[in-house]
């Protein structure tokens, strides 16, 4: 039964880390970016020096946050959209519009990714590289253009997901990290835990 349960929760950690893989990423390029421009801060004022490779870095992890927020906008239903006529309209025109957004969005971002992919082409043959880290431009431009085909995919994956859904619950989004419902969880944790030490204790005695 334990062997059942474990195996259960890695397998719903790991959907987890794929539906939400581009928040992770936007995520660790935050955490980053804090730091860096943390210490960069310190050794500017306090220590009266500076690095060049914070500045190009953080740049670097900026856009790549950016990049990550476009895709990940769309698994969470957080993207930028008037929600006037959508409350207004009944419910089949209103999931109507919905797909029709999603689909729109799948196009224009395929538009986008094709371009930069030609980028990537030309930067692969002129071999260009960043001024102070030296790192091929190629690997980061890459990455961009890897966020955008998962924003692809997960447009598609949304208009499935609208096609499925009932008026209750059309179109309601949902944080990446639900940070009360991680509380309650961590509550319920501890509360079974003490209930079950408490047992223990008065079977001691």
């Amino acid at each position: 039964m334990h062997l059942f349960d474990s195996l259960k929760t890695e397998k719903t950690w790991g959907r987890e880390i794929l539906m939400h893989f581009e928040t992770y990423i936007g995520l660790i390029a935050f955490i980053y970016i804090t730091i860096v421009l943390t210490i960069q801060v310190i050794g500017r004022y306090v220590f009266k020096i500076s690095w060049a490779w914070i500045e190009e870095t953080s740049i670097i992890g900026f856009v790549i946050l950016i990049y990550s927020g476009v895709s990940g906008a769309v698994t969470t239903r957080q993207n930028m959209r008037i929600d006037m006529l959508l409350s207004i309209a009944p419910f089949k025109i209103k999931k109507v519009m919905m797909i029709l957004s999603a689909i729109i969005h799948a196009g224009f971002t395929g538009f986008l990714t094709y371009f930069l992919y030609q980028i990537v082409l030309n930067m692969m043959k002129m071999k260009q590289v960043y001024t102070v880290t030296r790192l091929p431009k190629v690997y980061i431009y890459g990455i961009m253009v890897f966020l955008l085909t998962l924003s692809i995919l997960r447009a598609v994956q949304e208009v499935i997901k609208l096609l499925k859904e009932q008026p209750q619950e059309l179109g309601k989004s949902k944080s990446a990290f639900d940070l009360d419902a991680i509380w309650e969880e961590g509550v319920a944790e501890r509360k079974a835990y003490m209930d079950g030490v408490n047992v223990k204790r008065g079977e001691g005695k």
